[in-house]
């Protein structure tokens, strides 16, 4: 059922967005083409009122170079030529030589200037040779003191020469085609919140005229804008993601993008979305309130009766009976685990040596699955290491053993289970199972403790059950041991040069998901030399026909007194002085040991 609404939620949402997309280039389309109009219009109307004041104002120039031609004395006479420029309503008239020096100007500060020494006046250079010259420049910067004047100029009749009026700011047709753009981008918006941009070329463009007023004059970068790496219509402007199209209004050169908020395009679409999953979360809700009850009334409730007794057929008490009979088959079921239970309670009577039997087998499989030399790889020969077992009886459920991680780092586990018989053993196979593959894969002692921890957890497995743990991972490059201690009897250390002593770190709590538990990683940095020695708390369980049990005082002695040269010969004197204490008596616990020292 969840798979079929996701396929209709991703159907819907690719049809909605198909739809909106399509909606969105429709009203950009129909906006572009009244702006388009607007823009045709008023530039049309603007020529045509530029092509009329600008013959007028040539006509005044070619006046002004006529009164020149018949009276060139008026150029000396400031007086006169600033009644001549009121007579012609102009604002200033500037007169130049043959060599495009001003010789006469209503402004008397521009006597002497070179007109080809800025690129706006020497626009007007031609007009000393070419008698026909004839130039209206647009409104623009004066070169010589950048004030926005516009300048028309012709030839002198009299000799050569420019002759010059101007108008400066206020008096020009200063209606120009920046606060057109910007008028009509803000009058004409695409849908609520949406709207042009009109940008100037380059790598970071500025925004001529857009329909924010906000944004006139800043540059892209200033607005935040970036593509979106994943949608290819879609920017960011300030942070906000925009639906994009690029389009060209008729006449101008300039890029023009339009763009419409997101949330105003896919609108309808994400209503359309929300009130499809409101719908389905409701009825999700009371299929699932009528199916759990269903399931609990047949299948759940019996389950969980089950298990629970199961778990305490698990824990030995064969006493405990399933009769859950809410339904044909956990009737079946109910009857066949009582058989089983019933069938293992007169086996366990009638016959010991069975048991003993399966104990010996589980012993004789962890046999197997500890390695015969407890050597390292080959490739780890700056590690002398070292591991024993010795397997009581009626036990079995002790394992130690090597291993390599994907990553290449070696180690070794040391696991007990507290317990004994079958049940012990189970749980040792069942610890080896989850832990194989979490230290395949680990990359510190504790990942594998806590990854170990959850599938536990997940499995519900380990709830009546207490593991000791010890798991410790080699970095051989920086010397050092990393390792997480669960419940184990502290390890013993010798320094080159000096003597054993226990680490005094915590044990840490046992492995079990019957409560909650933290585990803590230890590291110790070696020294060649240096010698680590660790054993479980089995080799305490070791007593002489008085009754005395081995001791950590004669376990410590033990250590001190070992000439061994190598890790193997460490272990192999601890185990027989404990063999030579206990003589012909058994241990009541199995034994696990484990120890290595650093090459140079």
């Amino acid at each position: 059922m969840t798979l079929g609404l996701l396929s209709l939620l991703i159907i819907v949402n690719l049809v909605m967005a198909i739809g909106a997309k399509r909606q969105a280039r429709i009203v950009i389309s129909e906006r572009l083409r009244d702006l388009s109009m607007d823009v045709t219009e008023w530039r049309a109307g603007y020529k045509k009122l530029r092509d009329n004041t600008d013959s007028g104002t040539l006509a005044k120039t070619r006046m002004l170079a006529r009164i020149i031609q018949y009276d060139p004395a008026i150029l000396k006479n400031d007086a006169h030529l600033k009644e001549i420029a009121a007579a012609l309503n102009v604002d200033s008239i500037c007169v130049s030589d043959g060599q495009g020096v001003l010789i006469a100007s209503t402004e008397p500060g521009f006597l002497g200037f070179h007109m080809d020494s800025t690129a706006q006046s020497a626009e007007f250079m031609p007009a000393i040779e070419d008698k026909t010259f004839e130039l209206v420049q647009d409104p623009q910067e004066r070169g010589i003191d950048h004030m926005i004047v516009q300048y028309a100029g012709v030839a002198r009749l009299d000799e050569p020469g420019i002759v010059q009026i101007a108008y400066e700011a206020d008096n020009v047709f200063d209606y120009s085609d920046i606060e057109l753009m910007r008028e009509i981008m803000e009058a004409l918006p695409i849908g609520h919140n949406g709207r042009f941009l009109v940008l100037e070329d380059g790598d970071d463009p500025v925004v001529f005229a857009s329909g924010d007023p906000s944004e006139n004059g800043l540059r892209l970068s200033e607005l935040g804008y970036r593509l979106d790496p994943v949608l290819p219509d879609s920017v960011f402007l300030r942070g906000e993601p925009y639906f994009c199209q690029r389009v060209q209004i008729e006449g101008e050169p300039r890029r023009v993008l339009a763009v419409m908020p997101k949330g105003e395009v896919f609108g309808a679409r994400n209503r359309a979305m929300v009130f499809i999953l409101a719908i389905y979360l409701a009825f999700f809700v009371l299929f699932y309130i009528l199916l759990d009850h269903l399931i609990r009334r047949t299948v759940t409730d019996g389950f969980y009766e089950v298990n629970r007794t199961l778990d305490k057929i698990i824990a030995g008490d064969l006493t405990q009976t399933v009769n859950v009979r809410s339904n044909p088959e956990f009737l079946a079921l109910s009857d066949g685990i009582n058989t089983m239970v019933g069938g293992l309670k007169k086996n366990l009577t009638e016959s010991r040596r069975r048991v003993r039997r399966e104990s010996e087998l589980a012993k004789s499989i962890q046999r197997t699955l500890i390695p015969a030399s407890g050597q390292l790889p080959p490739e780890f020969g700056r590690i002398d290491f070292a591991l024993a077992s010795v397997l009581a009886a009626h036990r079995g459920s002790d394992i130690v053993e090597t291993f390599v991680t994907d990553a290449g780092r070696p180690g070794f586990v040391m696991a007990e289970a507290i317990g004994d018989s079958v049940s012990a053993c189970l749980s040792m196979m069942k610890f080896r199972a989850i832990f194989q593959p979490c230290v395949a894969a680990a990359m510190e002692p504790l990942d594998i403790m806590n990854r170990g921890m959850e599938h536990c957890r997940d499995e519900k497995v380990f709830r009546n059950q207490f593991l000791s743990v010890i798991i410790g991972f080699f970095d051989v490059e920086a010397k050092r041991l990393d390792y997480v201690n669960a419940g184990f009897y502290p390890p013993f250390l010798k320094r080159a040069g000096g003597t054993f002593e226990q680490l005094r770190e915590t044990t840490g709590v046992v492995f079990t998901t019957a409560h909650p538990v933290e585990f803590r990683q230890e590291s110790i940095t070696f020294e060649p030399g240096d010698t680590f020695f660790a054993c479980s708390n089995g080799i305490f369980s070791y007593c002489d026909s008085e009754g005395q049990c081995f001791t950590k005082k004669m376990l410590m002695s033990t250590l001190e007194a070992s000439q061994a040269a190598s890790a193997r010969g460490l272990i192999d004197e601890v185990a027989a002085c404990i063999r030579g204490f206990s003589g012909e008596l058994p241990p009541d616990d199995d034994v696990i040991m484990t120890a290595f020292r650093m090459n140079p």
